[in-house]
């Protein structure tokens, strides 16, 4: 199987091909000298920042996004009795450090759908006004289907109430100008390797400046005669880890590709596409599409169920013909759950920058070829 015969529709599990910026640079990173690592480090750390509108010192580079969620979840002064709101359509890496919290006695709730949309506003408020809520954790978008949830809007609610807010960002950080600033939220976290088209091995954790964290401190240089303090603002490398400097170059180079005027539609191509390949998924017999929604509302996926059939025998079976896509359950439980799918799985289509109308026409012929 060959880059050139290659239908690749799982950009919301990890972006390919990567721009050829960001391979060369990942490459050249490597033969770099150890005399220019630091200052290597501070200029790709200040792009990445840049890219995403936050000061460099508050945005903490991670491995991945999983471990960016590790840190923004339970490094807080949890007490038994806390609160923490959470939706039904959470990726395992964030739902899994709730449950954690819970044998704390931290009391975790999920917020019920509403309509159209992933959580009941009205639900949230009232939870709100009852309790003392220390953290809404919700994602800006549900891996599994794409559908965006309500994120201003929960911001905006949690706040007037003097609740943090995290945001997983993992499905939506690359697609647009991402102002995380503006965005209001006090946690946010994201995964290099898909939206930001960087390799694998990076990701981020921004906090806001007011947020102060409970961590050890540990410093990694001797900055001063000061001893430090018992505990730090926010995590640090000694807590997240070495960086990734490949994968960071290769990160600092997705963004500024990004950034080209050319790529300034990426996500509507790439949404129009979603919506040609869903029209024509409607009129399969026995296909189901999960969260079907106007486009805008989501982002470029398309999840389907075919009657009783498992997902992952069919997508091994559209991989053989050379149609790469997400079988299965995409690490999120609680959304299968939700969805009605915890039995079979889901096929997950999803379109990135580089997919084209040829790739919408492989996918369907290859679908109901495999469901024929």
């Amino acid at each position: 199987m060959s880059e050139l015969d290659t239908i690749y529709l799982n950009h919301a599990g990890t972006s390919w091909p990567k721009p050829a910026p960001v391979s060369e640079a990942a490459t050249d990173v490597l033969q770099q000298s150890a005399e220019d690592w630091p200052g290597l480090f501070e200029q790709l750390h200040t792009a990445v920042a840049d890219f995403f509108h936050v000061a460099p010192p508050r945005l903490l580079l991670t491995p991945s996004c999983t471990a960016a969620l590790d840190l923004a979840v339970m490094d807080h002064p949890w007490r038994s009795g806390d609160c923490v709101l959470t939706s039904h359509f959470e990726h395992h890496a964030l739902h899994r450090h709730l449950v954690k919290l819970q044998r704390l006695g931290v009391d975790t709730r999920a917020l019920r759908p509403a309509g159209d949309e992933l959580i009941d506003l009205k639900q949230l408020e009232a939870e709100l006004k009852s309790t003392d809520v220390r953290l809404l954790a919700i994602t800006a978008a549900c891996n599994v289907t794409g559908r965006l949830l309500p994120m201003a809007e929960a911001i905006e609610l949690a706040h007037q109430h003097g609740t943090l807010v995290l945001i997983d960002g993992a499905q939506i950080a690359g697609w647009w100008d991402l102002d995380v600033t503006a965005l209001g939220a006090d946690l946010f976290t994201f995964a290099g390797h898909k939206g930001p088209q960087a390799p694998w091995g990076i990701g981020g954790l921004y906090v806001a400046p007011h947020v102060e964290m409970n961590c050890p401190a540990a410093a990694c240089e001797l900055s001063g005669s000061e001893t430090a303090a018992a505990c730090a603002v926010m995590p640090g490398y000694c807590d997240a880890g070495s960086v990734n400097l490949a994968a960071l170059a290769g990160l600092a180079a997705g963004c500024d590709w990004l950034s080209a005027p050319a790529q300034q539609h990426r996500l509507q191509h790439a949404r129009d596409l979603a919506e040609e390949f869903a029209n024509s998924v409607r009129c399969v017999s026995g296909v189901v599409i999960h969260h079907d929604v106007d486009m805008n509302l989501k982002m470029p996926t398309v999840t389907i169920t075919v009657d009783d059939i498992q997902s992952a025998e069919l997508a091994l079976w559209l991989r053989q013909k050379s149609v790469i896509i997400s079988g299965g359950f995409q690490c999120a439980p609680q959304a299968h759950h939700a969805l009605g799918t915890s039995r079979t799985g889901v096929l997950r289509f999803s379109f990135g920058p580089h997919s084209t109308a040829h790739d919408v026409a492989r996918a369907l012929k290859a679908l109901e070829e495999a469901i024929r």
